[in-house]
């Protein structure tokens, strides 16, 4: 297929698939305006992934549409045929309600304590450190090229903006030292193993603090307007760490055996790291303050919720950035990644929430309720959380899949009883980063990783499959049963 014809294609199948929708006939019990509503937002999820225009872009058209078809898709007869309902209004209303989500507003703060990290350099000098102290042999090595995304991961809200932008750019330097080269049968020497160790260090780092993704942030959205049920920074990173601390032991250990380097021992890494921090120089103020501002951001989210919310924290600490000169006001407008997942997020949102305005996941949970009946309430839980994961080989995008998925298993769960819905939330948000070490376009990250040559194509998707197993188990057998000594 040509580079035009693909382009055409990606563009029509959005709305072909609008239009197969639109045409069968609304299920029975449905609202009418809801079948239509999820028409259009199932040609939004086709549209973000194969993005024939960027996603948010998508996203963004989708709201525009649903606003000004909102007396078909939104609205049900009873509230429209109510002389005091502005239908025009409440339209608008709703369309841009996701801009005042507290949540987005975090995950836009914590974009710009990446570009701190990026700005002064400190992103890079915590990994040649690491690299230093741990590089002598290649097992400890992925430990730390592991551990590097795991500490950049609380104040970095893009999994692909910290591994493909701050872990990546280092780490692809080292497999050339050992004569390991991508597209090349050198590749399995070192540098196959290192760029799987990004791929391990990111999925768990993603699942293990709220702003480690920003799909993190959107699944806490849905979960407080679906199941009504409030994730806090801290019960989150309390609920993973029993899990993220054993694999992060586990799955380095596993790769290494599952996908063994040529090299397995070496004194240059360390000497290279230690040479480019000696070439960056003592720490600049500019490192210092933004360190500073970490360590108090991190202070307040840990100790301080009772006192600011996190959103609150997160602007507080982009305001001293400001005037500190950490970061200027141009960098930050210059900053699309932040502005883009913004827009991205507040016009998801927005768009998850109309299944539930419409009527779609009222009708879509007593259905499948029905289905259920039978089975144990855990058993239960087992199935929706196996079902929303492994989901994940349809999707190319974490935030796609979140969007899509989540708040009807939410629903299905809600809609049934005895499920304990604070746990069937947090298992299924808590999977959401580890779900990104499936496939090679499981995430932005894995794109980068697989896209350098480094790893084939068959190797990804065995280790993908045995990880992917691992960390879903690991989740269900032991973080489920520490979960319930909480709740």
């Amino acid at each position: 297929m040509s580079e035009t014809k693909e382009k055409i294609w990606k563009a029509i199948a959005p709305l072909v698939v609008l239009a197969i929708l639109l045409i069968i006939p609304t299920p029975e019990g449905m609202p009418p305006q809801a079948w239509r509503y999820f028409a259009i937002f199932v040609a939004m999820i086709v549209g973000m992934i194969l993005e024939p225009i960027p996603a948010t872009a998508i996203s963004f058209i989708a709201v525009t549409v649903s606003v000004l078809s909102s007396n078909w898709v939104l609205f049900g007869a009873e509230e429209l045929a109510n002389p005091s309902f502005n239908a025009g209004k409440e339209a608008l209303k709703w369309g841009l309600a996701g801009f005042s989500s507290t949540t987005v507003w975090l995950v836009f703060g914590a974009f710009i304590f990446a570009l701190g990290y990026e700005a002064t350099g400190l992103g890079r000098r915590i990994a040649l450190f690491l690299v230093k102290f741990m590089g002598k042999r290649t097992l400890t090595l992925g430990y730390a090229v592991v551990i590097i995304d795991i500490m950049l991961a609380p104040f970095t809200p893009s999994n692909t903006a910290r591994t493909g932008g701050t872990v990546f750019p280092v780490v692809k330097n080292l497999p050339p030292l050992f004569d390991s080269f991508p597209n090349d049968p050198s590749s399995r020497r070192i540098g196959g193993y290192l760029m799987w160790m990004m791929v391990v260090g990111t999925s768990i780092s993603s699942s293990m603090f709220v702003t480690g993704a920003a799909p993190n942030v959107l699944g806490i959205e849905f979960v407080n307007k679906i199941a009504g049920i409030n994730i806090s920074w801290m019960q989150w990173f309390l609920a993973f760490l029993p899990v993220g601390l054993l694999l992060l032991i586990v799955a380095p250990l596993i790769s290494y055996y599952l996908y063994k380097p040529g090299v397995t021992h070496s004194n240059e890494v360390a000497g290279w790291a230690n040479t480019a921090l000696v070439e960056m120089g003592k720490l600049t103020r500019k490192e210092y303050t933004l360190i500073g501002l970490v360590l108090l951001s991190l202070c307040l989210w840990v100790f301080g919720g009772k006192l600011l919310n996190a959103t609150t924290v997160c602007l507080l600490a982009v305001s001293l950035m400001l005037a500190l000169h950490v970061v200027s006001w141009k960098d930050i407008t210059k900053y699309s990644s932040a502005w883009n997942t913004l827009v991205n997020l507040a016009t998801l949102v927005v768009m998850a929430s109309g299944l539930s305005r419409s009527g779609f996941i009222d009708w879509f949970a007593t259905t499948m309720s029905t289905h259920l009946d039978g089975f144990s309430p855990k058993m239960t839980v087992v199935l929706l959380v196996l079902v929303f994961y492994y989901a994940h080989y349809l999707f190319a995008s974490l935030s796609a899949h979140t969007a899509t998925m989540l708040p009807m298993i939410l629903a299905v769960g809600k809609g049934l009883p005895g499920v304990p819905m604070e746990h069937l939330s947090i298992l299924l948000v808590l999977s959401i980063g580890i779900m990104g070490v499936l496939t090679p376009y499981a995430t932005g990250p894995g794109v980068i990783i697989y896209g350098c040559g480094y790893v084939k194509s068959k190797d990804y998707w065995r280790l993908g499959g045995i990880l992917g197993a691992v960390y879903i188990a690991a989740l269900l057998l032991i973080g489920w049963p520490i979960l319930s000594l909480w709740y």
